[in-house]
């Protein structure tokens, strides 16, 4: 029987050496890194650069640098690997000229009140036309106040309104005197707040009162007779009476009502005549004040040269000579005085969204709460102005878009992905270089009644997200591949070398600075390393994940201070690695309490026909752990095939659906070439009842399958990972780590034997960075670790037996485990021939 820890060819032991499996940082190498790394050796700070990531570094000086549109960036990666400290240097670090920045106004629109106009103006050009507009309103309440007071004002004014009331007194008195001659006397009522005119009829005789002094005001004509006034309801009654006949109360009834109508022509014409007066007052104004109300838009036109601006200007001007009374001093007698003004000079104003006075680098805006609204601004809802748009325009607040006009918006791809309506409208403004702003929902729902003007903004989009965002998002979206063509992607690991410790030891340098940790030894240092390459999953790499790194030096430095150490040493390091394991393993020593009672069945010594120990990872996201679990096989002469009792329960993923159908392909191309594979096998985790995914089983699967077919019984003691090709290659798999220290666990937990271990593929040596415990373990020859190529190694390294090899017709030397196999196939073949007639 061959030995298990020879070369299924000799070329090379497939049980490795401790120095195979050894893995540590030369204390020598640390050393020298920390003294680099100090300033008075020459060190770099880290914090003036982005560790292990030159790819991205270079895409996002690109991305950065080009303006053209679709140049936005996307930067993916894993958490913790630098991506928005990158992002914020790179984005520091861009050239930009003051040139580009631009301030944004909004001001009214007189033509189309409901769509403010929006002006893109120079950088603190944006305050300087507020002021200007501010200016202009000021003066012209002077001018419109110094016109009203000035004597020629009011000459003209009195001229016109002495003119109107001669007329107005002639009729009043014609009316009157007519009246008097019929008998009738005109009357005022209080009628609510006001005052009415009403005529009543007159009896006795009318005797002239006493002469009014000349100057004074002129009054009705009746007041200046005394009489008796009837009214009609004491009429009434001198009918009923008798002391009046029905027909001189309906003539006097009928003279009446004539008189009345002919009244109330007379005010109408009065009332037209008075709104006549007005309307002439203030074409007199309009032509004094139109000189100077021209020069002053003149100011503001001259001043800002701009097409856009000019035509506004002159709907300015035009609206301002139609609204001339709003300019009058407060509390005067005109018709501006008994208006209210405030609401309406609104209009006159500029409402600054955007200002860059002063700034001379380009934005940098962080959106953390990217909804539409805070994306692209809004305008706030104002219940008790609702319909009123003079200074609605003055509402208008603008998103993270336009304040990163010039200039860069960062954003997280998850949040902004999450909010639809947000990723539909930053796809449309990067389309069409404008930030269309939209009214806010108001308590009653939305106020959609103002659509201010979308200006143009030249904004740069860095999207930050995970591993796989950016090809997720290129496949299933079409828009996405013109619109962010840079991409930007951190790798999770960087090559281990010199370099490399030199970083890790900057890095631990300016945080234990940063954040007054203890600082870090030699040994703790080298101690970080190993953890960062553990994390890694390579020998030769190192994680770029700083923050979990950084979470380790905090760790250790309350270790330190716990123990009263000055600095940190390696000792602190795995404790706080060991200790963080400990806080989260509690799943993980219920399993082992489960083995080692029996509740879970499992065999760690003697051997078993159809049974394997397979190595599975138990991931809880911030811990995995590896535990063994059983995969048997039982098999018969039949037509079923290779049964997966996980796929049949609907317990088993795609991934390991596949790697079954990849057994039953290499029973088929090994042994039954020349004659019909039949055979019906079952295979099954047992004892399990989550879903298994993944293929790292499937090699241990074949070797349950076979030994349950040959009748050859494998070794307990030894649990097995590794995936199959069709071709019974042994190819590598993730956790391995996770996985040899979980079987390791358990039988340290049973007692080991000294004849217990792990078998892996071979391509996964590069990723042993085992636990000390474990390493000490193989050194001393307690716990074993074979790697293996091919399923034929690993069935040597399981049954002891040669694994035989095929000569040209396909057969296997008759002793070995293969010959087994292929018999036994072959005779379960013509079982099935012969039971089917």
């Amino acid at each position: 029987m061959a030995s298990a820890s020879a070369g299924a060819k000799g070329d090379r032991p497939l049980e490795l050496r401790a120095e195979d499996v050894a893995f540590s940082i030369d204390l020598a190498r640390a050393e020298n890194a920390i003294r680099s790394a100090a300033p008075e050796s020459g060190g770099t700070e880290w914090g003036n650069a982005v560790i292990g990531q030159p790819r991205a570094v270079e895409a996002l000086r690109m991305g950065v640098s080009v303006r053209a549109r679709g140049y936005n960036v996307h930067v993916s990666g894993a958490p913790g690997t630098g991506r928005r400290t990158a992002v914020l240097r790179a984005l520091e670090e861009a050239p930009v000229s003051a040139a580009t920045l631009r301030d944004i106004v909004y001001v009214y629109d007189f033509g189309a009140p409901l769509e403010p106009r929006a002006f893109v103006l120079p950088s603190g050009g944006g305050k300087a036309f507020k002021r200007d507009l501010h200016r202009m309103v000021e003066a012209l309440k002077n001018i419109v106040r110094l016109q009203a007071e000035s004597a020629a004002a009011g000459r003209d004014g009195t001229e016109l309104t002495r003119e109107f009331e001669e007329k107005e007194n002639a009729l009043l008195t014609s009316l009157e005197t007519e009246l008097l001659a019929d008998g009738f006397r005109p009357v005022q009522i209080s009628a609510g707040e006001g005052v009415t005119m009403d005529i009543v009829p007159i009896f006795g005789p009318i005797v002239p009162k006493i002469a009014e002094p000349e100057g004074s005001a002129r009054k009705d004509a009746s007041d200046h007779y005394s009489n008796s006034v009837e009214s009609f309801e004491a009429l009434q009654a001198k009918v009923a009476a008798g002391e009046m006949t029905q027909e001189a109360y309906d003539e006097l009834r009928r003279r009446w009502y004539g008189h009345m109508d002919g009244m109330k022509r007379l005010f109408a014409e009065l009332r037209k005549g008075r709104i006549e007066l007005e309307e002439r007052e203030e074409e007199l104004k309009a032509r004094i004040l139109a000189p100077q109300v021209g020069a002053e838009a003149s100011l503001i036109a001259e001043k800002w040269g701009d097409l856009k601006i000019r035509s506004w200007v002159e709907t300015l001007e035009k609206d301002i000579m139609a609204h001339l009374f709003l300019f009058a001093p407060e509390g005067s007698n005109s018709n501006a005085g008994r208006r209210r003004r405030s609401p309406a000079l609104a209009r006159y104003g500029a409402n600054l969204v955007v200002d860059r006075e002063g700034q001379t680098k380009a934005p940098i805006v962080i959106e953390n709460h990217p909804s539409a609204a805070n994306l692209f601004g809004s305008v706030e809802p104002r219940p008790d102005e609702e319909g009123d748009t003079r200074g609605a325009y003055l509402r208008i607040r603008a998103g993270s878009f336009l304040r990163a006009s010039g200039g860069f918006l960062v954003l997280r791809a998850e949040d902004v992905l999450a909010d639809e309506e947000a990723w539909l409208r930053l796809k449309r403004a990067l389309q069409d270089g404008r930030a269309d702003i939209q009214s806010r929902d108001g308590p009653l729902g939305p106020v959609g009644w103002l659509k201010p003007e979308a200006p143009v903004a030249d904004v740069k989009v860095v999207m930050i997200g995970g591993e796989s965002s950016y090809d997720l998002l290129y496949q299933a979206d079409p828009d996405f591949q013109k619109l962010f063509k840079v991409h930007a992607e951190f790798d999770s690991s960087m090559p281990l070398d010199d370099s490399a410790l030199l970083d890790y030891a900057a890095f631990a340098r300016r945080v234990c600075l940063d954040e007054g940790l203890v600082p870090l030894d030699a040994s703790g240092l080298a101690a970080v390393i190993e953890q960062g390459a553990r994390l890694a999953e390579y020998r030769e790499r190192l994680s770029t994940r700083f923050g979990m790194i950084a979470d380790l030096l905090r760790e250790s430095d309350y270790r330190a201070r716990l123990a009263g150490s000055a600095s940190i040493g390696a000792a602190e390091v795995r404790g706080a690695v060991e200790a963080r394991a400990r806080l989260a393993n509690l799943p993980e020593e219920k399993i082992e309490d489960m083995i080692a009672s029996g509740e879970i069945i499992l065999q760690a010594t003697g051997s078993a026909v159809g049974r394997v120990n397979g190595l599975a990872v138990h991931d809880r996201g911030y811990f995995a752990f590896g535990m063994p679990a059983v995969i048997s096989a039982q098999v018969s002469p039949g037509e079923g095939g290779v049964i997966n009792i996980e796929g049949e329960s609907g317990l088993s993923g795609e991934i390991y659906d596949k790697a079954v159908l990849i057994v039953e392909g290499f029973l088929r191309s090994r042994y039954a070439r020349d004659f019909p594979l039949a055979v019906t096998a079952s295979i099954c985790f047992e004892q399990s009842y989550t879903a298994v995914e993944g293929d790292s089983a499937s090699s241990t699967a074949v070797y349950a399958l076979l030994s349950a077919i040959a009748d050859v019984p494998l070794r307990q003691d030894i649990a097995v990972t590794g995936s199959l090709n069709q071709v019974g290659q042994v190819q590598p798999v993730g956790g391995v780590n996770e996985k040899i220290e979980g079987f390791f666990r358990v039988c340290r937990h049973a007692g080991l034997s000294g004849t217990q271990g792990v078998m892996i593929p071979r391509r996964n040596v590069v990723n042993l960075t085992l636990a000390r415990e474990v390493q000490e373990a193989v050194a001393s020859g307690t716990f074993h670790i074979w790697a293996v190529s091919t399923i034929d190694e690993g069935l040597t390294v399981l049954t002891g037996m040669p694994a035989g090899s095929a000569d040209s017709r396909g057969d296997f030397p008759p002793d070995s485990f293969n010959g087994r196999v292929r018999r036994e196939l072959l005779r379960m073949a013509r079982t099935v021939k012969s039971y089917m007639g």
